[in-house]
């Protein structure tokens, strides 16, 4: 069946990807930017020392591969404009330290129309001048197997390990999920049919158990 990370509440991803972010550039070199106070301009955290700043961003539902492209390359645009736009409040976090990467971390990347799109919003950033991007800078995309196997696993552990006060879902949210989503419950199907193999009793369970996980750790139902 699914493992319970393909799956994502956007807020859970954000926590996630932090300690992810920890692990490959050292706690002490990684700074958080809360939006609560006056927005996050266009980045969630960044690290003067290897300059690099990092947006993240979870599709809250399963979606085709198309629809979840066009949504990260959505993404991209409206957070890159923030972060060509805020300039005093840029200069003031970064200092002197010119970025030379902005990356927006995703837990799946599987489309190369996105990797077209980052190279065209390189351009255009670079296109500008700003006195905190360097001359090096690329705007770039990420996902969950970009980071360090070992971090990964730990980082998986610790999540699981983390009571997440849900309610069941019913086999009648489980059927009506399923009706109004009946493209995305043939991918899926075609998917765990890979995974599990070809007894369609299997594979059944293995759908049902990966819906009702993902209804219960989303969303979806408020």
């Amino acid at each position: 069946m699914l493992e319970p990370y393909d799956f994502w509440d956007p807020n859970d991803w954000e926590v996630h990807v932090y300690g992810l972010l920890q692990d490959r550039h050292g706690p002490l070199n990684i700074y958080k930017v809360p939006a609560r106070h006056k927005g996050d301009h266009g980045l969630d955290y960044y690290s003067l020392e290897d300059q690099v700043s990092y947006q993240c961003y979870a599709v809250q539902e399963p979606c085709e591969v198309a629809e979840r492209a066009d949504k990260q390359k959505a993404k991209i645009t409206t957070n890159l404009k923030k972060f060509c736009t805020k300039k005093s409040e840029l200069n003031a976090l970064f200092g002197s330290v010119q970025m030379s990467r902005w990356v927006l971390v995703v837990p799946l990347h599987d489309s190369g129309q996105v990797n077209a799109h980052v190279t065209a919003k390189t351009a255009e950033v670079k296109a500008l001048g700003l006195p905190y991007v360097a001359l090096n800078f690329e705007v770039m995309i990420q996902d969950i197997e970009s980071f360090d196997s070992k971090s990964r696993a730990v980082r998986a552990i610790l999540r699981q390990s983390i009571p997440f006060p849900t309610q069941p879902a019913s086999t009648q949210e489980i059927e009506q999920w399923s009706e109004a989503s009946e493209n995305l419950v043939i991918t899926l199907r075609n998917k765990l049919g890979k995974r599990v193999g070809d007894d369609e009793n299997t594979i059944s369970e293995s759908v049902g158990a990966a819906i009702r996980w993902f209804l219960e750790k989303t969303h979806w139902r408020h």
